[in-house]
């Protein structure tokens, strides 16, 4: 026997004792998929908490040059500079596009354990089917264990952002996207408020060909 199988021999017993925690099976069902929902939410936080950890300078630099971009590419507009407004908000669009695609992946990481769950409760409850009260089409008179592991994990899910706040951690911002050293990025509320833009915004001259006259 292998190590590889060792493990799935163990990981199946843990998985599988809450769902034998009561003698009557229904109970047992719904108890043991609550906890295997439990689980799938908490190794994703910790995974995407990880994720957020390793690549959170990254994300950083990407958020600052794109906020920074596109600061320089208002400047041009408002200067008239179309040929510097092309270039800077053609580097900002790229910048936020990368930063946009690289936060999708990064928030997979907390879906990543749904399937594994469902692939393990295929190995144990593939016969399991429960009777609807009406036929669906498309469905029929009954459904397997997923309708009820996707609905109990989305619900489970629910609970935890209501939860998350008031637990030591978790409530911790991971600081993807955040950097304290950024620049403020300009709104267009703030040039049509003040029908131009904002002293404040000119103090930073990264870019002369862009900055105040």
């Amino acid at each position: 026997m292998n190590i590889w199988t060792e493990l799935y021999i163990l990981l199946d017993l843990l998985l599988i004792a809450p769902y034998r925690a009561f003698e009557i099976p229904i109970v047992g069902f719904y108890f043991g998929t609550f906890i295997l929902c439990l689980w799938c939410i908490l190794l994703g936080e910790l995974t995407f908490r990880l994720a957020a950890r390793v690549n959170r300078s990254y994300m950083n630099r990407l958020r600052s040059q794109a906020v920074k971009m596109h600061n320089l590419s208002v400047k041009a507009i408002v200067l008239k500079d179309k040929e510097n407004f092309r270039a800077c908000n053609k580097q900002a669009n790229e910048a936020f596009g990368k930063y946009f695609f690289n936060m999708i992946t990064q928030g997979a990481a907390f879906l990543w354990p749904v399937p594994f769950a469902l692939g393990w409760m295929a190995t144990r409850f593939s016969q399991v089917e429960f009777e609807l009260l009406f036929s669906l089409p498309m469905i029929g008179d009954s459904v397997g264990f997923a309708a009820v592991m996707i609905p109990m994990y989305i619900l489970c899910r629910i609970g935890w952002g209501k939860l998350k706040p008031h637990l030591f951690f978790f409530n911790m911002d991971p600081g993807v996207g955040l950097d304290q050293g950024e620049e403020e990025m300009i709104q267009w509320e703030d040039i049509n408020k003040h029908r131009g833009l904002p002293e404040r915004f000119w103090q930073n001259k990264d870019n002369p060909e862009t900055d105040k006259r």
